[in-house]
């Protein structure tokens, strides 16, 4: 699914982020999720910023652990030579990869605050099953990523089928 972020002619190509989902792992600080105040799994979740499909799921992973560095497991040497991502304030660390808030014109700015407000819609419709939502996952953690990767495939499917995320308009200056 990662070859279907390539999509025109832009540098960056999808918007990454994680998402934090509670589960009942018994006390360990390492799983605390403070959105929620309770145990749970982090998810690094990609969205092509074309067509707002899901291409890169990375984890699970501790909550308490920090986005940038769930990202430099994998994503970075994922993306192509010149390619960069859209996240948010939580990603500041890898300029040359990753585009965060207050980079590029405001032109620039303004797509990038859609495109990651996009996400975050996505994020929300992958949370709207109750396996992965408020309620806790309560069964062992290693079926955690099954459900989180089978909800992921629904949500993609129910995109591509009449409810697609709403769509931005994206371009880069320098591609």
């Amino acid at each position: 699914i990662w070859d279907a972020r390539i999509i025109g002619d832009s540098r960056s190509l999808v918007t990454i982020d994680g998402t934090d989902m509670p589960a009942e792992i018994g006390f360990n600080k390492e799983f605390f999720g403070v959105k929620f105040n309770h145990s749970g799994l982090k998810y690094e979740v990609g969205v092509c910023i074309a067509t707002g499909y899901i291409v890169w799921i990375n984890g699970p992973f501790r909550c308490g652990q920090n986005d940038l560095n769930i990202t430099r497991t994998a994503l970075l040497g994922a993306l192509d030579y010149g390619e960069s991502a859209v996240a948010d304030s939580g990603y500041v660390g890898e300029p040359h990869h990753i585009r965060t808030p207050q980079v590029g014109t405001e032109d620039e700015q303004a797509m990038q605050d859609k495109a990651r407000a996009r996400h975050e819609t996505v994020n929300k419709r992958l949370k709207d099953f109750k396996v992965l939502g408020p309620n806790r996952f309560r069964h062992d953690p290693i079926f955690h990523s099954s459900c989180f990767r089978a909800v992921a495939v629904i949500t993609q499917l129910s995109f591509q089928n009449g409810a697609p995320p709403f769509q931005v308009t994206f371009y880069d200056d320098d591609a």
